[in-house]
């Protein structure tokens, strides 16, 4: 009981810092995420009316989160710290199976430190932590179950990490893990049943885009494009670039990864640790591998390491305390309790201003830089205060979340501009699309962000749509809006007769054009 009041506190402590933070603006993927969802419940299925190479399932998570606590980011991320929260749990869980009791506290400790850390972008609701959830607690019934366990437990099991990979690609490292201990156990019908459970959600998706007329456009942008996109980026060019992702990950938490790296060493050479390397170790190389999956590396993509490095965590400090007893008694677990919480508090310390200081835009500009997120929110305010619900809008630019908080149907399947510039053999004829798109549409209101990470132009990438684009508005449109980011402390915002004939003093910048027959 006493190991479940300290798992309690490192929930509330983890809970009250992300209470602080719930209304801080929505970044680009959480947009998407909740403008799809939005789309969902109104009985639109992904892919349909707005085109992403994420799997379905991270947009029913935000259905449910949108229809349960509100379509604002508040609602989002209280969801996100109630997810969190259970996965603390199923960390701690893990840690008392392997470990014992106050290990297991030691691991949900570090857990939800790791996950709060905005070096891997998880003050923000990205799918990751959506499905590190039914990936732990899967693994949480594989080794409460055994390898002998019931065929229902087992088959539930593999739902749970099939649910995980329809939310993210990259989760597909937990049934991996899965797979490789029950070899290891020479468990062959554990096995197939938590394959077989696995496949379940799989074929369930499947069946609904088929039935919802969505598939041919769920294969094209999940498989066809995605294919296409990996291979833009060899893997010498995606692994140049690991050292500076991990430049922006490592010195927030290097203390805690000290620890992690002691841990593993002893789960690998110490004999009494064995049968926990046996499921450790799996656990630890799938979930590094899901991190180079297209050797596109994110900051978020790291969430999914947070359980193992947490668990090799605990083994540490376990050890430690396990050495220092019997020689200093109390005192000696005092000290190892301290090593972990100096651990712990670096991590935090080094983020205070963000997780404990800073109001909700400037939290966005400290973890986002000059990324339109803030002026988001004012440019799809305005938005939902001028159009009808019939009214059809288009953001020239990759903010989709400005869709959201606007409420309003985007008048093109495309949410992002980043496919149609990317050097890929798709990009013209997706260009063309959105051309016709925008011209069918006609819609009341256009978006232009000037914002070079909002689009990511390569050299190599067609530029009819921009030159298209020049001439339409020339054409159609008059400027109602500017939003000008002179710096990151200061954006001017000019509307209606203050921004007709305006232009921007800065290079970042976010104009509003109203279609002139529309007036």
């Amino acid at each position: 009981m006493r190991a479940w009041g300290g798992v309690t506190l490192v929930i509330i402590a983890a809970g009250l810092i992300r209470l602080r933070l719930l209304s801080v603006p929505l970044d680009r993927d959480e947009g998407e995420y909740a403008y799809i969802a939005h789309l969902l419940l109104a009985g639109t299925p992904p892919y349909a009316s707005a085109y992403s190479m994420k799997l379905p399932g991270i947009y029913g998570v935000y259905a449910g989160l949108l229809r349960l606590f509100g379509e604002t980011p508040a609602g989002i991320r209280f969801g996100l710290m109630l997810v969190t929260a259970a996965s603390t749990v199923c960390v701690f869980l893990l840690g008392r199976r392997l470990l014992g009791a106050w290990p297991g506290v030691a691991a949900a400790a570090t857990f939800a430190a790791l996950t709060l850390s905005p070096a891997f972008l998880g003050t923000a609701a990205n799918a990751e932590h959506f499905a590190v959830l039914p990936g732990l607690i899967g693994l949480v019934l594989l080794l409460g179950a055994g390898p002998s366990g019931s065929g229902g437990v087992l088959l539930t099991a593999g739902v749970l990490l099939g649910l995980a990979l329809v939310v993210k690609q990259h989760a597909v490292s937990f049934a991996l893990c899965a797979a490789i201990y029950l070899l290891l156990t020479r468990a062959r019908r554990a096995l197939g049943l938590v394959l077989a459970g696995a496949l379940v959600p799989v074929v369930a998706v499947t069946l609904w885009l088929a039935a919802a007329g969505a598939f041919h456009e769920f294969w094209f942008w999940t498989v066809t494009y995605a294919s296409a996109y990996a291979s833009i980026r060899s893997p010498a060019d995606g692994l140049a670039v690991l050292p500076e992702i991990l430049g922006t990950i490592v010195p927030f938490c290097f203390l805690s990864l000290i620890l992690a790296s002691v841990g593993a060493v002893l789960t690998v050479r110490d004999r009494p640790l064995r049968p926990v390397a046996r499921f450790l170790v799996p656990f630890a190389v799938t979930s590094s591998l899901a991190t180079l999956i297209g050797f596109y590396f994110r900051p978020q993509y790291f969430l999914l390491l947070a359980p193992s490095l947490a668990l090799f965590t605990a083994v540490a400090v376990h050890a430690l305390a396990h050495r220092l007893e019997p020689r200093l008694g109390v005192a000696g677990l005092a000290i190892a309790t301290a090593v972990l919480l100096l651990a712990i508090s670096h991590t935090l310390w080094a983020h205070r201003a963000i997780l404990f200081r800073l109001g909700p835009d400037a939290v966005a500009r400290a973890i986002y830089g000059g990324n339109p997120f803030p002026e988001s929110v004012v440019v799809g305010r305005f938005l939902r205060e001028r159009t009808g619900v019939d009214d059809r809008i288009v953001v020239m630019g990759s903010e989709p979340e400005v869709y959201f908080y606007s409420r309003r149907r985007a008048g093109t399947r495309y949410i992002y501009m980043y496919p149609l510039f990317e050097n890929q053999p798709y990009a013209a004829s997706m260009q063309d699309e959105l051309i016709r798109d925008v011209e069918t549409a006609a819609p009341r209101f256009v978006v232009y962000v000037n914002v070079p990470t909002s689009w990511l132009v390569s050299p190599a990438a067609p530029r009819r749509m921009l030159e298209w684009f020049d001439g339409y508005r020339q054409a159609h449109l008059e400027q109602v809006g500017l939003v000008d980011m002179l710096t990151p402390q200061l954006t001017l915002v000019y509307w209606d007769g203050d921004a007709r004939g305006r232009t921007p003093r800065s290079n970042l910048w976010l104009a509003v054009y109203r279609r002139r027959d529309a007036s």
